[in-house]
C-alpha cells in the first residue's frame, strides 16, 4: 500500500503537510537555546515528520487527501512525535510532556491546517481535476 493515491494533489498536499511541520518546529525553536539550531530542529522534525508520515500511511491520509484523514493524524501523530522526542531528549516530565503535547496539538494544527488551505487552493489552480 502507497503513502499516496498517486495523484498529483496527494502528492502536494503531503509535501505541504511536512513543510508545515518543518515550519511549527522553526517557529517553536525560539524556546529553545541548550543546543545548536540544526539539533534542535533535528531533534523535533525528525520524530515528528516519522510518527505522521507513520500515521498518515496506517490512516490513508492521503489516498485521497480528506479532513476525516488530517483529523486522524493530527489526532494521533502529534502526541506520538511528542513522546518520540520526548524519548529521543530523555529530560521531560510527565507535566512538560502533557504542556507541550497541547502546545503542539495546537499549533501543529494551526501551521497543517494553513498548509491544507493553501493545498486545496493552490492544487486546485495547478491541477484543476485534482489529479
Amino acid at each position: 500500500m502507497r503513502l499516496t493515491d498517486g495523484s498529483r494533489q496527494a502528492r502536494f498536499t503531503l509535501a505541504l503537510d511536512v513543510t508545515a511541520i518543518a515550519v511549527f518546529i522553526a517557529f517553536g525553536m525560539e524556546a529553545h537555546a541548550d543546543a545548536d539550531a540544526a539539533s534542535i530542529f533535528f531533534r523535533n522534525f525528525i520524530p515528528f515528520t516519522a510518527a505522521w508520515l507513520v500515521t498518515a500511511w496506517f490512516a490513508g491520509t492521503y489516498r485521497p487527501p480528506t479532513p476525516r484523514g488530517l483529523i486522524v493524524t493530527l489526532l494521533v501523530a502529534i502526541p506520538c512525535g511528542v513522546l518520540l522526542r520526548a524519548a529521543w531528549v530523555r529530560s521531560w516530565t510527565t507535566a512538560d510532556v502533557f504542556t507541550f503535547m497541547a502546545v503542539a496539538l495546537l499549533f501543529g494544527s494551526f501551521f497543517v491546517g494553513v498548509g491544507r488551505v493553501i493545498a486545496a487552493t493552490v492544487g486546485a489552480r495547478l491541477f484543476g481535476d485534482g489529479s
